[in-house]
């Protein structure tokens, strides 16, 4: 156990110094959310309908929308580096050393899970000077943080799978270019279900991005009620769904060498 750890922290390492070499990189990779906070809730709040979202708040109505979409965004970049490391011949070195294979998989989702909670903070900052606040409290925060960490696992084990099964990287940026934007406004995100076409908010419905959004929207407008245990719960479940499909995917791209 001891050695698996350390091989993990000594790969997200790498990924680390990599992100510290690109400041700009990193700078702006912080700062989107906040700018997407401040366009949707600042900027569309006022052409919405507070019926339609069922809240007077709509700063707080969409803050869980700003973090998905936050969390998608890193997820395609997530599976980039992994993606070039197979093209250009550098995951075959790393497989010829004595190291467990799935601590490579682990190792990046160690690092989007740290890059995205400075993220989702830095956000709430900005939503709490803009007047939003938890309805669930303090401990609500915590709970969100474990919303965002489920959503991260899913969403990077899922693009992870994809970076593997494709032949190279112009088919995975043509495939998420498109599949990136449909999934996130087929979903809760921006509007309620009630507010959407009978048939689109049948596909939202069956979104497991829907049911994170939802989560972590609870928390923020209505506090701890009974429909969060359900959201959180299959907002697991896809998670251990996707997570089994990228491990399953790795496994059969390295030859079934992960250990």
């Amino acid at each position: 156990m001891a050695e698996r750890a350390q091989e993990v922290f000594a790969l997200a390492r790498r990924w680390f110094i990599m992100l510290r070499r690109e400041r700009l990189s990193l700078a702006f990779s912080l700062v989107q959310p906040a700018i997407w906070l401040l366009f949707f809730g600042a900027g569309m709040g006022r052409a919405i309908d507070t019926r339609v979202v069922g809240t007077a708040d709509y700063l707080a109505f969409v803050l869980p929308g700003i973090i998905a979409f936050t969390v998608i965004g890193n997820g395609v970049s997530s599976a980039m580096p992994l993606l070039f490391d197979k093209e250009d011949g550098y995951l075959e070195k790393l497989m010829a050393m004595p190291i467990s294979r799935s601590s490579i998989i682990v190792s990046r989702f160690l690092y989007q899970t740290v890059l995205l909670a400075v993220q989702v903070v830095l956000v709430l900052a900005v939503a709490f000077a803009m007047g939003v606040r938890l309805a669930a409290g303090p401990a609500g925060f915590l709970v969100l943080l474990i919303a965002v960490a489920l959503l991260t696992l899913a969403v990077t084990a899922a693009f992870l799978a994809l970076a593997y099964a494709v032949p190279g990287h112009g088919t995975f940026f043509a495939i998420t270019g498109f599949a990136t934007l449909p999934v996130l406004f087929i979903s809760n995100a921006f509007v309620p279900f009630e507010a959407m076409p009978g048939w689109m908010a049948v596909i939202a419905r069956m979104n497991p991005l829907s049911y994170a959004i939802a989560s972590m929207r609870i928390l923020v407008v209505d506090g701890w009620t009974a429909e969060l245990p359900v959201a959180l719960g299959v907002l697991a479940a896809s998670a251990a769904v996707l997570l089994a499909c990228g491990t399953w995917e790795f496994r059969r791209h390295t030859g079934g060498r992960v250990v």
